[in-house]
């Protein structure tokens, strides 16, 4: 069993700075917990003071029912693993994986055992003689990952591990890391800048901010219903496209109007979002957002039944990307690049003007002035 806690856990420098403010979650065991956002936001401050490596200001942090605060990080039951591997370069791999348990006193045939059988676990068996400096990037990183394995800690935490690995290396590892996460039952608090590894390794994601948790949820909820603006242009590549409009009603309807009221591009919603935004928005300007792949010609739109919800929306292709299983247009709107995900069969070419249908059931409004997401809560009890 492991369950963490952070309760209003907040990190103050010196200069009166917060790295961290009010901080709360609950860890639970065998989560794969990924904290995330962009450099500077505080997450691997947290993960520090997790550890023990970090001082914590103020609020408590339990650990299996005990408050840890002022625990020594080796008295805590966790295991580090650092981004630039941390590993003995005077001893070979088994020298490496072996370190721990010898300060624990174990038995040279228990140590044997246990370093076999997670060199085993992570494909590493004949690097066992090797020493770090002929090793790969991907190689030492699981040398890393199999020295805190070894210590059969509580919890991993794992500082953006696979930063220092080229792209081809760090989807192998994503594999990897999830595999060890289901062979060892263990909690994995895991710190990144990278959304794909958040997306496809977390079972829950806390996206942060200066400092401030934004958003607690699984990677699908936050993907898919983002709280505020934040979190739904930082998750998700291409970014989600972001437009103002103005809300007015039409036969009923919810009419948004790009850019201005005068503007002959709208999109309508209808249904319950479309009474909830004139409840709460009719006759103001949002900020409307729309993630490239919720963009579509003509015949989907038709397909999908909403070919009539988005009216003189014909955009000139800036920039196209072909990328194998899809295609990527880029257009000017707002003074913003903006993005949509086609199927691989569209030939626009640069230059060329392309009508685009949105799809009114995906479409995000977020409140201009606090920028919170006005659907975020109706969308969760629908």
């Amino acid at each position: 069993m492991s369950e963490i806690t952070l309760r209003n856990i907040c990190k103050q420098y010196e200069n009166e700075h917060f790295a961290v403010k009010d901080f709360n979650l609950d860890i639970h065991d065998r989560e794969f917990v990924i904290f995330v956002g962009p450099s500077g936001c505080g997450k691997s401050t947290t993960l520090r003071m997790i550890a023990g490596l970090e001082d914590i200001s103020d609020g408590e942090l339990w650990i299996d029912g005990q408050l840890c605060n002022y625990f020594e990080p080796k008295d805590r039951g966790l295991s580090m693993v650092f981004q630039n591997y941390a590993l003995y370069p005077n001893m070979t791999v088994y020298g490496n994986l072996a370190f721990a348990l010898k300060i624990r006193k174990m038995s040279k045939t228990e140590i044997d055992k246990t370093v076999r059988g997670v060199a085993k676990t992570l494909e590493i068996e004949h690097l066992l003689e090797r020493y770090p400096n002929a090793l790969s990037g991907g190689q030492k990183q699981r040398v890393a990952i199999g020295s805190a394995i070894v210590r059969k800690p509580k919890a991993f935490l794992m500082d953006e591990p696979l930063s220092n690995l080229d792209a081809k290396l760090r989807a192998q590892m994503r594999i990897e890391l999830a595999k060890i996460h289901k062979e060892t039952e263990t909690t994995i608090i895991y710190v990144t800048h990278d959304q794909t590894e958040a997306m496809t390794l977390g079972s829950k994601i806390v996206v942060m901010k200066d400092g401030l948790v934004q958003q607690v949820a699984a990677p699908a909820e936050v993907y898919n219903h983002p709280v505020n603006l934040f979190v739904a242009g930082f998750i998700g590549s291409p970014s989600m496209n972001f437009m103002k409009a103005w809300v007015a009603e039409e036969g009923g309807h919810a009419a948004l109007y790009l850019g201005s009221m005068a503007s002959d591009s709208k999109i309508i919603l209808d249904g319950a979002k479309g009474q909830r935004l004139l409840e709460k928005e009719k006759g103001n300007e949002v900020i409307i957002g729309v993630r490239p792949e919720d963009i579509y010609e003509y015949e989907d739109a038709v397909k999908g039944g909403f070919d009539k919800n988005s009216i003189n929306i014909c955009k000139t292709v800036s920039t196209r990307e072909v990328l194998g299983a899809e295609v990527v247009l880029y257009f000017e709107e707002q003074d913003k690049t903006q993005a949509v995900r086609l199927k691989p069969e569209n030939m626009t070419r640069v230059g060329e003007d392309i009508d685009l249908y949105v799809d009114p059931d995906r479409i995000h409004v977020f409140d201009l002035s606090t920028e919170e997401n006005i659907f975020y809560g109706k969308e969760q009890q629908a």
